[in-house]
């Protein structure tokens, strides 16, 4: 299957960036949703996204496979929620009250990709 390709709308930030999903090749049978890469002007980043069951939406780890914008975290949980909510644990969204993170995720879960 071929990557999914999306740009993603500009922010204060970041005027310029793009998502790039790659799917597990054993979706099905594993908790490895794929692997993510968010791409912009200032920063370059791959995560390996693992999807969590809970309660009122879908939870998210992000584990970074590249140092990114902020070397000192290694992982980012995030939630979307069915009634809206968002929620990240990157300093973006503490600072906010949104990041690529979560763009990245609604993105892809709009287009049927997670």
């Amino acid at each position: 299957m071929a990557a999914f390709t999306e740009l993603l709308n500009a922010t204060r930030s970041e005027k310029k960036g793009a998502v790039i999903w790659d799917r597990a090749k054993n979706n099905a049978t594993s908790h490895v949703a794929g692997t993510l890469t968010i791409t912009g002007t200032r920063s370059h980043c791959r995560y390996r996204v693992e999807e969590f069951g809970c309660d009122e939406g879908r939870g998210f780890m992000l584990f970074k496979l590249d140092a990114g914008s902020d070397a000192t975290e290694r992982q980012y949980g995030c939630f979307v929620g069915t009634n809206g909510q968002l929620q990240c644990e990157c300093k973006g969204y503490h600072f906010t009250g949104h990041c690529r993170h979560l763009a990245s995720l609604v993105t892809l879960i709009e287009a049927g990709q997670l």
